[in-house]
């Protein structure tokens, strides 16, 4: 099922204020070249565990929400480490303002480019929920052409598979269901994302699970993005159509990360069974 437009995110105020725009060549209304592009730029390498949340990388989304699709409320409520090395995001049936559910969502302050994108999670389980780990880069003054994000979703109507997906501009529709081989949402699993100038490449478990090049017709996202991590509910007749009715099971739901690490382009792994210590 191809995924609705989504409504552009809501950006932190504190990333707006840190971070200036990483605008293309003056003139230049083209994609960037290889050795231009912004993705060059971004941050530096690092492993997070999750012996606690920082507030120094990581921005709790609270009291928002993206849009009419999303059912519940970003709550930092629900972003807890019950145990030193594990993450959760939770969704429940507490009401939050004008919504009847809570939801999660993390952020980095910061924006990272090319490199590669690893994660060690489970996903939740429920038809019209999404678990999701991801970069986005809004428009940056309005720019749509900076508004580039690259995607592994989980919906929770069917976690045997992931949806992978990117957009480039705020164009997307590149989607595809890759099967997993397991239930992601009762097997921890690694899954990385390698984001290279000239192509993007999928992995769980050090197993290549789509690889996209980037073509003169067809190009890849180039803007640094924040690192996203989060857990919602979808609802509208687009969003039902991509994620299946939404059905809470009467308890709350819950993905958990016990590892986010991001390896700059040219650096050496930063941690034992990475994909780029092969």
């Amino acid at each position: 099922m191809t995924r609705p437009r989504r409504p552009i995110r809501r950006a932190c105020l504190a990333t707006a204020l840190l971070l200036p725009a990483l605008p293309a060549a003056a003139g230049d209304d083209s994609a960037p070249t290889a050795g231009s592009a912004p993705a060059f730029r971004g941050g530096a390498s690092f492993v997070e565990t999750f012996t606690s949340l920082g507030d120094r990388r990581w921005y709790v989304s609270d009291g928002w929400v993206n849009g009419d699709h999303q059912r519940c409320t970003w709550s930092r409520q629900r972003v807890q480490i019950p145990a030193s090395g594990e993450l959760t995001l939770t969704l429940s049936d507490s009401p939050y303002k004008d919504r009847a559910f809570t939801c999660a969502e993390i952020q980095t302050k910061e924006r990272y480019g090319y490199g590669t994108y690893e994660v060690r999670m489970r996903a939740g389980a429920a038809s019209g929920l999404v678990s999701a780990f991801f970069t986005y880069n809004g428009p940056e003054d309005g720019d749509r052409r900076t508004n580039d994000e690259i995607d592994f979703e989980f919906l929770g109507k069917d976690t045997k598979g992931v949806q992978l997906n990117y957009f480039t501009g705020g164009t997307g529709q590149h989607e595809t269901i890759e099967s997993l081989g397991f239930d992601a949402s009762t097997t921890m699993a690694d899954y990385a994302l390698e984001w290279l100038p000239d192509r993007l490449r999928w992995s769980v478990n050090g197993r290549v699970l789509r690889e996209v090049r980037a073509l003169p017709d067809k190009p890849i996202p180039s803007h640094p993005g924040k690192i996203m991590l989060s857990i919602w509910m979808g609802q509208g007749a687009d969003f039902v159509s991509w994620l299946g009715p939404a059905s809470y099971p009467g308890r709350p739901i819950t993905a958990t990360f016990e590892r986010v690490a991001f390896t700059k382009l040219g650096d050496p792994c930063g941690f034992k069974g990475s994909i780029v210590c092969r």
